[in-house]
């Protein structure tokens, strides 16, 4: 063999090498990350990054388990409060985590089309403001207020902005994905009953989208123009039910 053929073959084997060695570090790091987020508590996020994995390991054993985790929890499936019905999605230490059975109304994710997340859209300031104080006192004593966790886009990194705390709150695509197995599960329907289109807090293929969940429950990771006014809104909450033990 000729030594610039030679030259070429080593090179050539190099690159593979390390080609194989990005795709196995890539869903290692990714199998450390699912993790090290649950034992923060962070299911949805564990569950996330384990999704990400397909079949890598026993990455789908995993996230069959988280999901049973939370699906044992519920003592009931629905719960009315503050004058709607409500799915329950988790129990945990004396709170459960609701939404809204059906779609609320159609409304823009923020009423510009300009890069936003979930931090500074206007359906955040709506949810937060009008709609809670829509609640009597005794229920807004009930509802809880929490740490939002907002992930980048998985697929391209578009920025979801900085975490926020949130008494009512959109579901982000990992948690419409851990909440619920099948697409027909996550569908919902509106005022009319018409199968709905709903949002997601999560950030689209692109800042000045976000992720939706389809009127046949399908998550969009691409999303929609964030001031699309044919989207719904599906309120999420933690609220008390108990004392904790």
């Amino acid at each position: 063999m000729k030594p610039w053929m030679r030259a070429v073959l080593i090179a050539a084997t190099a690159l593979a090498a390390a080609a194989a060695a990005v795709f196995v570090a890539a869903p290692l790091a990714q199998y450390g990350k699912a993790s090290a987020l649950q034992d923060k508590g962070d299911v949805a996020g564990a569950y996330e990054a384990l999704d990400r994995m397909g079949g890598y390991r026993n990455a789908i054993e995993r996230k069959a388990q988280l999901q049973a985790g939370v699906v044992s929890s519920r003592s009931a499936e629905t719960m009315d409060f503050g004058g709607y019905s409500w799915l329950v999605l988790e129990e945990r230490g004396g709170r459960a985590l609701l939404l809204l059975k059906d779609v609320l109304e159609p409304r823009p994710y923020n009423e510009a089309l300009t890069d936003t997340g979930w931090e500074a859209c206007t359906l955040r300031a709506y949810l937060n403001g009008t709609f809670y104080n829509s609640f009597s006192a005794a229920d807004r004593a009930r509802i809880i207020e929490t740490a939002v966790i907002n992930s980048n886009n998985a697929q391209t990194g578009a920025k979801a902005g900085n975490d926020t705390r949130d008494y009512i709150f959109l579901l982000s695509l990992a948690e419409a994905k851990l909440y619920f197995t099948t697409d027909s599960a996550r569908a919902a329907r509106d005022s009319r009953g018409t199968a709905a289109w709903w949002w997601l807090r999560s950030p689209g293929l692109e800042p000045m989208l976000a992720a939706t969940v389809g009127s046949d429950g399908a998550p969009g990771y691409a999303g929609s123009g964030v001031n699309y006014t044919t989207r719904g809104v599906r309120p999420a909450m933690w609220v008390a039910i108990a004392q904790a033990a």
